[in-house]
């Protein structure tokens, strides 16, 4: 049978256990948050400069008619 120590450390070692698991979690979901973050930014860039080259096109078919 496991002593009143060795229950004790067993919980010690699961509670240590689960505040690095929370810290990997916390980890992971900040680095998904900052890669969505950025993937966003890189969308937003490209549909401006998507738009702008369609005012663009637009402007010179306005001028050649």
């Amino acid at each position: 049978m496991k002593t009143y120590q060795q229950f004790s450390e067993d919980i010690e070692q699961r509670r240590q256990e689960m505040a690095q698991r929370s810290r990997d979690q916390m980890q992971k979901f900040k680095e998904k948050s900052r890669t969505y973050a950025a993937s966003q930014q890189e969308k937003r860039e490209s549909d401006r400069e998507r738009d702008e080259l369609k005012n663009e096109i637009k402007k010179e078919l306005k001028k050649e008619n």
